[in-house]
Formats: C-alpha cells, sequence, structure tokens
C-alpha cells in the first residue's frame, strides 16, 4: 500500500474533504445509535457491513482483486484490533460516558500523539520548538477539558481513558500503515475493505463476550438513528476509512491527521445544533486550545498553504507561461 506517484494536488484536497465531511458527522451518529445497541455491537455491525459493501467493490472493479495470502490475513487482522476494535469500539465506549462534544474535543489530539510516534517508532524528523509547545498546550487543553467535564458531572474519566485509548490504537495502527507494507497484491480497496470486515467481527464477537446482546434494543429504532447507522457505514466507514488510508499511503503523516482542525468544529456544532448539547465557554476555549495546539504541530509539515500555493499559484504561473510562449 506504499504509493509510487505523487498524486494530484485537486484529489489530495478532496480526499481531505471527503475525511472531514465524513468524520465529522461520526460523533452524533455514534450517539444516536448507542439507543439501540451497545458500543462494540455497534462498531461492529456497521463496519462489517462497511467492509462487505468495500469488498464486494473491489470484487466487481476490474484488476481490484487479488487473493489473500495468509499473510495478508494475519497483517490485516492486527491493524483491524487497532484501527477498528481499538480506536471505533473504544471511541463508542467513550461516548456512553463523555458527551459527543467533549468527545469531539478530546479526540483532536490524535495528531500530537502521531506526532511523537511518528519521530519515535516511523524515522521522521523531530519536533521542532513550535511543535513541542504545540504538544504541551495540546495536552493542557485536553486535561482542562477532562477536569471541568468531570467536575461538572457531564463525563467520566473512565469515559476519557476509553477515548485516550481510541487515540492510541489509532496511532499505532496508522504507523504501522505509514512505516510497514502492508501487502503487496491487494489494491487498496480491498485491503480497506478486509481491515474493516475483519475488524467489525473482531468487535462484535467482543461486544457478544462482554454482555453487549442484552443491551439490544430494535424497540428504539425511529428513522433519526437508522438515518444516522447507514450513514456511518457509508460516510464514517466506507468513505473515510478509505480516504484516510489512501492519504496515508500517499502523503505525509501530519497532512492525513490534519482533518483534526475541522473535523471537532463539525462534531461540536451538531452536538449542540441537532444534539442539544450545552457548549459552555471552557469547552470553547479548550477547543480553540487544542487545534491551535494541532496547528503548531503539522504547520512546519505539509500543510494546506502549501498544497493551495503549489495547486492554484504555480500551476497557474506555469499556465500563463505555457500561454506566453504559444
Amino acid at each position: 500500500m506504499k504509493a509510487t506517484n505523487t498524486p494530484p494536488t485537486h484529489v489530495v484536497l478532496f480526499v481531505l474533504f471527503m475525511v472531514y465531511i465524513s468524520w465529522g458527522t461520526v460523533y452524533l451518529g455514534n450517539k444516536l445509535s448507542l439507543e439501540v445497541a451497545g458500543p462494540f455491537v455497534v462498531c461492529g455491525v456497521r463496519n462489517i457491513l462497511a467492509g462487505m459493501l468495500m469488498l464486494a467493490c473491489a470484487r466487481l472493479s476490474r484488476g481490484s482483486w487479488r487473493r489473500i495470502s495468509p499473510r495478508d490475513w494475519g497483517m490485516h487482522s492486527l491493524l483491524a484490533v487497532l484501527l477498528v476494535v481499538a480506536s471505533g469500539g473504544l471511541l463508542v465506549l467513550g461516548q456512553t460516558m463523555v458527551t459527543s462534544v467533549a468527545t469531539a474535543v478530546i479526540m483532536s489530539s490524535t495528531p500530537i500523539f502521531m506526532l511523537i510516534g511518528a519521530f519515535l517508532f516511523a524515522g521522521e524528523k523531530p519536533p521542532n520548538l513550535p511543535q513541542c509547545i504545540g504538544m504541551i498546550t495540546g495536552a493542557c487543553g485536553v486535561i482542562f477539558l477532562s477536569w471541568h467535564e468531570q467536575s461538572s458531572g457531564s463525563a467520566s474519566i473512565w469515559g476519557v481513558i476509553s477515548l485516550l485509548g481510541a487515540v492510541l490504537g489509532w496511532v499505532s495502527g496508522s504507523l504501522i500503515m505509514k512505516k510497514v507494507p502492508v501487502t503487496r497484491e491487494l489494491s487498496m480497496l480491498q485491503s480497506t475493505g478486509l481491515i474493516l470486515f475483519l475488524g467489525g467481527v473482531e468487535s462484535f464477537l467482543l461486544g457478544l463476550l462482554l454482555g453487549e446482546a442484552s443491551t439490544f434494543h430494535p424497540e428504539n429504532i425511529n428513522a433519526a438513528n437508522a438515518a444516522a447507522f447507514a450513514w456511518m457505514v457509508v460516510g464514517g466507514s466506507f468513505i473515510a476509512y478509505w480516504s484516510y488510508l489512501w492519504l496515508l499511503a500517499h502523503v505525509a503523516v501530519s497532512l492525513a491527521v490534519s482533518y483534526e482542525y475541522v473535523v471537532p468544529v463539525i462534531g461540536i456544532f451538531l452536538g449542540w445544533a441537532l444534539a442539544g448539547e450545552t457548549v459552555t465557554t471552557s469547552t470553547i476555549a479548550a477547543c480553540c486550545v487544542t487545534i491551535g495546539s494541532v496547528f503548531l504541530v503539522v504547520r512546519h509539515r505539509h500543510s494546506f498553504r502549501a498544497y493551495v500555493r503549489h495547486y492554484f499559484v504555480r500551476r497557474a504561473s506555469s499556465a500563463a507561461k505555457g500561454r506566453g510562449q504559444a
């Protein structure tokens, strides 16, 4: 799943946009889905369906299907544990104890952990002074929000720990994807579908072992949570995972996680507008501190400014030069 060519800038920007929209709505979708089933069952069923859909697309696409080797089964099972069971399952579990607004802010700290992990385990450059400042202030923002939510009775410390576990699972899986060639044969579509399907099965079985079968309440199904769950299958899993893993294979880690600028804002707005959750000044302050810290962390690497400058300035000047020569 290593890229061989640099993709066009407009393709990178479009894929980033799809990640923003897909994952920006997942916090509200999780909240609504928890009215019907437990967290690991919700995560499992969602990703089983998304994985089957993606594998079907790979099967129907010409040249996108390859035989799955024992090595592929093993590597994808490991990635499924990290990227689906740990990240997705612990995220939904955390939302049973933490509001979706606070979840969005805590999960926005992902790039900070990603930067540390990329330096320690992926051979990337050590963080410079602004990035170190960003890591410290980002940690302060998350700690302040967690303390405020717990003191106000809006969150449990175990919910915060669960969300931080989801962050670490996501970072670990992402760095393995970036560092180790997962497969030499499978296409991106087939590989991502396999991760989602295996992770969904693992998460579903874990949910059953934890007794979540008793939490299934079909009588609570309504138009809102049914639509939210359907969108989570298509958007939160199918579109978002494929887009994110495509970014990991084609761009720097820092750019791949830059969705954290936008996703918390979308999550906070939807939690306030559609779920009736309270947004306090403390929440807004913690969000601003954390997102500002993320900006410091990734601004010195591949940023939006570099891509926009390349796409609109350099290409425009090249086109003008070509017209002048003509």
